[in-house]
């Protein structure tokens, strides 16, 4: 299957890899704030905080390495698809005093195998939109780096308005959810799903999630629409191997009442046709997600898991459109049922 970079025969991929890795570098650089977003104090240095658990990149490393969501795109050539545990889905927002302390009550095995207290959940939530904002912050220095370097874009103006939005929205949940944490309120979070299943699933990920279907395939968020008086409303997914176990879950919080029905469908449907919606979100909606080597060959000869891991929005190629593939025209995106459950037990870790 080809991947999303066609790269011409005869191509220095040395080169290639300098310099891409050279902009991503400087755009993470010129992201880092002058603040911690978490305690609002003045930092010239911030902390290499992990967006998942090491515990959990841990327990499904092989020889101290996991395959990154790159393993899915045939970019194998120009960007790497593992990396080690240290330096596996990390970000550089926050303080290493807030980091060392605001995540102790999730960040703890004992802890995740019982059933999540708001605070938990909360702390979850805040470490999933931290990501988010960093993600943007990098992006909007990438974009202006390709826009001095090549003129890129056509419409960087719309883009960054985009951005903008994002970063708003990503704002005020973070701050929504950190006072939750803060004060250690109850009553907020609506659970979705939770399970301790009996055995260790081969990938690890969190990520807050914009859904836009529903297990019917009915609207959640209209993702499409960009005016500014929409607000995105999200759910939030962690998939987290222990030891011997695995958590599954997923929650939202009840101000945001697009998922009401979701939460319906789900208390009727049995717990394998949840773990294969779950599993679907995964590759469909999320990037920050890693696995264990123990599946690569499974991964690797999977033409539709590759094709969702290249979707957007259910567009092909990231939703990279032009006339070499036809601008979509004929794609079918990826159904849930076409791919492996990698939450079911066929696929653990042993």
């Amino acid at each position: 299957m080809p991947g999303l970079i066609d790269i011409p025969q005869g191509t220095d991929i040395i080169e290639v890899r300098k310099r891409i890795s050279k902009f991503l570098s400087n755009a993470r650089n010129s992201a880092k704030p002058d603040k911690c977003i978490l305690c609002g104090k003045m930092r010239t240095s911030f902390c290499n905080s992990h967006s998942v658990p090491q515990l959990a990149l841990r327990n499904i490393a092989v020889n101290g390495k996991v395959l990154l969501a790159s393993a899915l795109m045939g970019i194998e050539d120009v960007i790497d698809i593992e990396d080690g545990v240290k330096g596996s889905g990390t970000f550089h927002f926050i303080c290493n005093d807030c980091d060392n302390s605001f995540f102790q009550d999730y960040e703890n095995e004992q802890n995740l195998k019982l059933p999540p207290t708001d605070k938990m959940l909360a702390e979850i939530a805040v470490k999933n939109l931290l990501l988010q904002l960093s993600k943007r912050a990098e992006e909007k220095e990438l974009y202006r780096e390709l826009q001095e370097e090549f003129h890129a874009y056509t419409n960087l103006e719309n883009l960054e308005i985009i951005k903008k939005l994002d970063v708003r929205d990503y704002t005020e949940e973070l701050q929504f959810h950190k006072n939750i944490a803060d004060k250690n309120i109850t009553g907020g979070y609506q659970v979705l799903y939770w399970s301790v299943l009996p055995y260790k699933i081969p990938i690890a990920m969190q990520s807050a999630i914009a859904l836009s279907k529903d297990l019917d395939g009915n609207e959640v968020n209209n993702i499409f629409d960009m005016s500014e008086k929409i607000k995105m409303q999200f759910m939030h997914l962690a998939i987290l191997p222990l030891k011997n176990e695995s958590v599954v879950l997923a929650f939202y919080h009840k101000k945001d009442k697009l998922y009401r029905k979701l939460r319906h469908q789900i208390n009727s449907s049995s717990e394998q046709k949840i773990l294969q919606f779950l599993n679907y979100i995964i590759f469909a909606y999320t990037e920050n997600y890693f696995i264990s080597k123990t599946i690569q060959s499974t991964i690797e000869s999977n033409d539709k898991l590759l094709k969702l891991g290249q979707e957007n929005s259910g567009f092909p190629r990231m939703g990279l459109l032009g006339p070499d593939n036809l601008f979509g025209i004929g794609y079918q995106p990826i159904g849930i049922d076409e791919i492996p459950n990698f939450l079911s037990s066929t696929y653990a870790v042993k």
